[in-house]
C-alpha cells in the first residue's frame, strides 16, 4: 500500500513537472532575483528633479567629452572600462544586460571603480550570473513585455521588473526615471551600426561603419549577417522611454555627437556648459 502511495505521488510529481516545466524555471528565478533587487527600493526617488548622463558606447564617445562630465551622475555601460586608463571621470552608476558581456567580462568591470552596479538577470544570462549573487551588485530581474501599441513596457518599479527591448540605454533610462531624475542627457547613443536587421528580416549592410559600432576597435562585439544589430528594436525602445518619460515629466535630451538618433530632441553637447566648464544645462523646452 505504501509504495503505491509513493508510485501514485511520483507520477502526480512528474506530470506536474513535466506538464509545467516551462515555467518552472523563470518562476524559481523571478522568486530568487526578486529578494536580490530589493535593495534597488533605496534608490527611489533619490536623485528627484536632478539631471544625469546616460552614456553609450558608440564612435562620437571622446575621452574629452567624458572628463567634462566627470562632476555629474552618469549611467555607463558595458565595455566603458576600455577608456579609464584615459580619463579622469570614472564610472558613477554602471549596468550591464547584455548575457554574453556578463559571461565573458563581469570580473573585469565589477573591478573597476564606480559608485553601484546593475546587473540586469534574464533566463539567458542566469546561469553564468548565479554564482555573482554575492557580489557588491544590485541584481534585477528582466522582462520582456509589450503594450497594446507594441512598443515594449517601461518600468515604473525596477526593484520588480526592467523591461530589456534591444539596447542596454533602455534599462538606463528606466533607472533614471525611478531615481527622479528630470533631465537625461545621451552622449555617445549613435544608434547607427555597419550591419542592422529591419523589422521586415532583411539585413542592412553601411561598408563606412563597418568594425566602427563603438567607440574601441577592441570592444569585441562583432556584428554580422548572422549576428545583426536589432536597429528597429533600439527605436522602439527609444520611442517607449520618450513616451513615459514626456508624461511624468521627465526630459530626454540627445546630446550625442552626430549619429542616426533623432527621437529625442536634439542639443549641443558643448553648449551644456559655461565658459568655466561648469553645467548649465539644457535651454530648450522639449513640449
Amino acid at each position: 500500500m505504501i509504495n503505491l502511495i509513493k508510485k501514485s505521488t511520483n507520477n502526480v510529481l512528474s506530470f506536474f513537472i513535466w506538464t509545467y516545466r516551462k515555467n518552472i524555471k523563470p518562476s524559481y528565478i523571478n522568486i530568487r532575483i526578486r529578494t536580490l533587487s530589493q535593495k534597488a527600493k533605496n534608490l527611489k526617488n533619490r536623485h528627484m528633479g536632478e539631471s544625469c548622463f546616460i552614456i553609450g558606447n558608440g564612435p562620437s564617445l571622446t575621452v574629452e567629452d567624458l572628463n567634462k562630465i566627470k562632476s555629474q551622475v552618469s549611467f555607463s555601460c558595458n565595455r566603458i572600462n576600455l577608456l579609464l586608463d584615459k580619463t579622469v571621470w570614472k564610472p558613477y552608476f554602471y549596468t550591464i544586460t547584455d548575457s554574453l558581456m556578463a559571461s565573458k567580462f563581469f570580473d573585469e568591470v565589477y573591478n573597476m571603480q564606480k559608485k553601484q552596479m546593475f546587473v540586469v538577470v534574464s533566463n539567458t544570462s542566469y546561469p553564468s550570473l548565479k554564482k555573482q549573487f554575492d557580489k557588491d551588485c544590485i541584481f534585477l530581474r528582466s522582462y520582456y513585455e509589450l503594450e497594446n501599441n507594441a512598443l515594449p513596457r517601461f518600468s515604473n518599479d525596477v526593484s520588480k521588473k526592467i523591461f530589456q527591448h534591444g539596447t542596454v540605454t533602455y534599462a538606463n533610462i528606466q533607472l533614471a526615471a525611478y531615481m527622479g531624475f528630470k533631465n537625461i542627457y545621451l552622449i555617445g547613443v549613435d544608434h547607427n551600426f555597419g550591419i542592422t536587421k529591419k523589422k521586415d528580416g532583411s539585413i542592412d549592410i553601411n561598408k563606412e561603419l563597418m568594425g566602427k559600432d563603438h567607440f574601441d576597435e577592441n570592444y569585441t562585439v562583432k556584428h554580422n549577417k548572422e549576428n545583426p544589430v536589432n536597429l528597429y528594436s533600439m527605436t522602439e525602445a527609444y520611442l517607449s522611454a520618450k513616451k513615459y518619460c514626456d508624461k511624468k515629466g521627465v526630459k530626454i535630451y540627445n546630446a550625442t555627437r552626430g549619429g542616426k538618433l533623432e527621437v529625442f530632441p536634439r542639443v549641443n553637447f558643448d553648449e551644456l556648459f559655461d565658459n568655466n566648464g561648469e553645467f548649465i544645462g539644457a535651454s530648450i523646452d522639449t513640449k
